[in-house]
């Protein structure tokens, strides 16, 4: 496994989450989607990732295939 798959893997668990406090009517779903909208808008502006950081340092670097 390396750090940008698992960085996906991550964040779709993390929308699933949020998806299912969003069906219980939970406010903090509103919370989760709008931190992770951010954090994605900030990495496609800026490459800046900090999950894809510490994720590098664990997990070995995805080869470009």
């Amino acid at each position: 496994m390396c750090a940008d798959r698992m960085r996906s893997i991550i964040l779709a668990i993390v929308i699933g989450l949020a998806m299912g406090a969003a069906a219980t009517n939970m406010q903090i779903s509103f919370i989760i989607f709008l931190v992770l909208l951010i954090a994605l808008l900030i990495d496609g502006f800026t490459g800046f990732c900090p999950i894809r950081l510490i994720l590098k340092n664990i997990l070995p670097k995805c080869e470009d295939r």
